[in-house]
């Protein structure tokens, strides 16, 4: 199977897109192609997604002329949820009247609303080692969602529906953080490159590269896949925290001194002895750890695993759930699964069982490996499934 990356920007390679254009250039691909991404996310599968009832601001945001409108122009108070009421539910009809009237829809974090979506936007975390969302615009004839604008974030827009138009204007700032702003309002230059993007058509724009769309005839859908990649502050401010564990820097800085200089260029001497002994692992560690948890990871037919534990039998096909984080260990005479912010321990005994589950694609219970009686390898998988790691596979 394509690893959705490859696939994506095919038929450039990885190698030419991290060497050539990753955070320095436009990647346009037209495909003429209406159907490649339907595997991702399809116009019926957003269809009955805005006919939902239970959708909540912000999952669906009204923007035109380049200002998000007041939610209170299209959702309800004091809905009714059993014995609640709930602030913030969609009026679907008052949405659509806005959206008749020139307004874009924008659906937020696609990736916790549509099962392929979500799984392709794991996929990309794990290849980014950053946390990855999807937003979809959903835009009316010949209409305008935001004025030029940058965006902090590396982009992938995937056109599934529709036409638009796209003004391109160059950097105003190359990769700019959070905290560099960009006023948009007036913005007057000429769009360095225009392209209209079809179905099936990509778009890579980096982090601060100038930009706006217009939807053409008709109305147009795309996604816009965000990296939010970690960058190099980010990674040094993870580093210098382990700095708390040295007396000298937590001393107070002595204002009240003459020679403050002197002792600003003492400690930077320090700092700078200090950092090679600095773990870089442990650094990796947090911006690992802070980006698995922003990550949505979707589950697999968990109740229905639940339901069926008493007709499980030796040779029925489980799988693991692929959209998971897990991590693998050994320690004190067990073996462990660590997934959801929770640690499942099994026996030493058990790890060549353990090891063949997340080894291969599928697996039956008959087929596992290791010197233990088939009942206690049935008692492990029986674990894994209540704790929603591996599931009924699908034939």
């Amino acid at each position: 199977m394509t690893a959705f990356f490859d696939k994506i920007i095919a038929p450039c390679s990885v190698e030419a897109f991290f060497n050539t254009y990753h955070e320095k250039k436009i990647l346009y691909i037209p495909r003429n192609d209406a159907s490649y991404y339907e595997p991702v996310l399809t116009s019926r599968e957003l269809s009955a997604f805005l006919d939902r009832q239970d959708i909540f601001y912000p999952s669906l945001r009204m923007v035109k002329n380049g200002k998000e409108l007041p939610s209170g122009e299209y959702t309800l108070k004091g809905v009714p949820i059993g014995h609640h009421k709930k602030d913030g539910i969609i009026h679907t009809e008052k949405a659509f009247a806005l959206f008749n009237d020139g307004a874009t829809m924008v659906v937020q974090a696609g990736q916790r609303y549509f099962d392929h979506l979500s799984a392709c936007c794991m996929e990309l975390s794990r290849k980014f080692n950053a946390p990855v969302q999807a937003n979809l615009y959903i835009t009316p004839n010949r209409s305008q969602g935001f004025n030029p604008h940058w965006d902090t974030h590396d982009v992938f827009v995937l056109q599934i529906a529709g036409t638009k138009t796209w003004h391109l204007y160059g950097f105003e700032k190359e990769l700019p953080t959070k905290n560099q702003g960009f006023v948009s309002k007036g913005y007057s230059k000429e769009p360095e490159q225009t392209l209209q993007l079809s179905p099936g058509d990509f778009l890579y724009v980096p982090r601060g590269y100038v930009h706006d769309a217009v939807a053409d005839d008709g109305i147009s859908a795309h996604i816009t896949v965000g990296i939010l990649s970690f960058t190099w502050i980010r990674y040094f401010s993870e580093l210098l925290t382990q700095l708390e564990n040295e007396k000298a820097f937590r001393e107070a800085i002595p204002f009240w001194r003459s020679d403050l200089d002197a002792a600003i260029g003492e400690k930077t001497g320090l700092l700078k002895e200090l950092l090679g002994r600095l773990s870089a692992e442990d650094a990796l560690e947090k911006l690992n750890s802070q980006y698995q948890k922003m990550q949505p990871q979707q589950m697999h037919g968990y109740f229905d695993g639940l339901l069926n534990l008493d007709q499980l039998q030796p040779d029925m096909a489980l799988t693991v759930n692929r959209n998971v984080f897990f991590e693998r260990g050994q320690a004190d005479g067990q073996c462990f699964v660590k997934c959801f912010g929770k640690t499942i321990s099994f026996s030493d005994a058990l790890k060549p069982v353990i090891d063949h589950i997340f080894d291969i694609e599928k697996f039956t219970v008959a087929d596992l490996p290791g010197d233990q009686p088939e009942a206690t390898k049935m008692a492990a998988v029986v674990r894994l499934i209540k704790e929603g790691v591996i599931y009924r596979a699908i034939l």
